[in-house]
């Protein structure tokens, strides 16, 4: 069942960067995270090929998908988007935070696997502005192994 999994991933995200989505480039990986991330690729994301912040429509569906390597495993994921601010990270509402709706699961320590997440942007609930959002995935009993990178974006 996993391989049926990853597989259909895979094709999702060969299927979605061929017709719409832009890869990103511009992404950051969070001081002393446990993974790397490779093809990262955003739909709608125009401005990506200009080094820009991706523009999200309020009112719309928005997908994310990458590639990642965990330098740790997990049985029961979780993963969560902020808006990083100044003083804390306040996390976007509506989101589940149980990963193996995103990803193949268990997490499997270093080994590629493929993540991809649809976000509907909801209407008058985020200010119209720029974010840098983060990206978190860790293991629920242990924390301090996460994997975590950054990217900007503008809700319009």
């Amino acid at each position: 069942m996993a391989v049926f999994v990853i597989t259909l991933i895979a094709l999702m995200l060969a299927a979605s960067t061929a017709v719409n989505a832009e890869r990103v480039y511009s992404y950051r990986m969070c001081p002393n995270t446990d993974c790397e991330v490779y093809d990262m690729f955003i739909d709608p994301c125009p401005e990506a090929q200009y080094n820009r912040a991706c523009a999200w429509p309020e009112n719309s569906n928005t997908s994310v998908a990458f590639i990642y390597k965990p330098e740790f495993g997990a049985h029961f994921p979780r993963t969560q988007l902020y808006a990083e601010t100044f003083l804390t990270d306040f996390p976007f509402l509506g989101i589940n935070t149980n990963a193996c709706l995103y990803t193949s699961c268990p997490v499997v320590k270093d080994t590629q696997q493929y993540w991809l997440f649809d976000l509907f942007v909801p209407p008058k609930k985020y200010v119209k502005t720029h974010y840098t959002i983060k990206f978190m995935l860790w293991d629920i009993f242990n924390n301090h192994q996460q994997c975590c990178f950054t990217f900007d974006v503008k809700i319009v």
